[in-house]
C-alpha cells in the first residue's frame, strides 16, 4: 500500500507542478504620456507585442484614449501579459481618431513611440522600439514630440 501511495503522489506532482506552473505572470502597466499641445482632446495610446502591429498589419494588443489634464494623460494596462511590447501615442486633438497628416504626409498632431527619439529615427521598428515588462506594476513615460 506504502508503494502505491509513494507511486501515485509521484506521478501526480508533476501534474500539479504543471498546472502552477500554466498561469502566465501578469502585472499592470501604467503609461504617462507628456507634453501635449494644449488640453484639447485626447490622448491615444496603442500597445502592441508584435512587428505585424506595430506595423499595423494586424489589431494592436490593446489601445487606450485618456482626455488631458495638464498636459498629460494615464493609461493603464491591466491584467498584462509578461513579454516585449512597444507603444505608439499622439495627441487627437479633434477627437477624430486618426493621426492628422498635413499634403506632404508629415504628422500636424504631437506623437511618441517607446523608445525612440523621432527628430533622429523618423522610421522606427518594433525591434528598435520594444521594452520588456515583467513586474507587477510598471510606468512607462513618453513625451510627445
Amino acid at each position: 500500500m506504502l508503494i502505491r501511495t509513494t507511486l501515485f503522489c509521484a506521478m501526480l506532482l508533476p501534474t500539479l507542478a504543471a498546472a502552477n506552473t500554466a498561469q502566465e505572470p501578469v502585472g499592470v502597466l501604467e503609461v504617462v504620456v507628456n507634453s501635449a499641445k494644449n488640453d484639447d482632446g485626447e490622448i491615444q495610446v496603442t500597445l502592441m507585442n508584435n512587428a505585424a502591429q506595430f506595423d499595423s498589419k494586424e489589431t494592436p494588443i490593446a489601445v487606450c484614449r485618456q482626455t488631458i489634464d495638464k498636459l498629460k494623460a494615464l493609461c493603464k494596462f491591466e491584467k498584462l501579459k509578461h513579454g516585449d511590447y512597444a507603444i505608439f501615442a499622439y495627441h487627437d486633438e479633434n477627437k477624430n481618431k486618426e493621426l492628422d497628416e498635413n499634403f506632404l504626409g508629415a504628422p500636424k498632431e504631437k506623437l511618441a513611440v517607446s523608445g525612440v527619439d523621432l527628430a533622429q529615427n523618423q522610421a522606427p521598428t518594433f525591434l528598435q522600439s520594444k521594452f520588456t515588462f515583467n513586474s507587477q506594476l510598471a510606468q512607462v513615460f513618453i513625451n510627445l514630440q
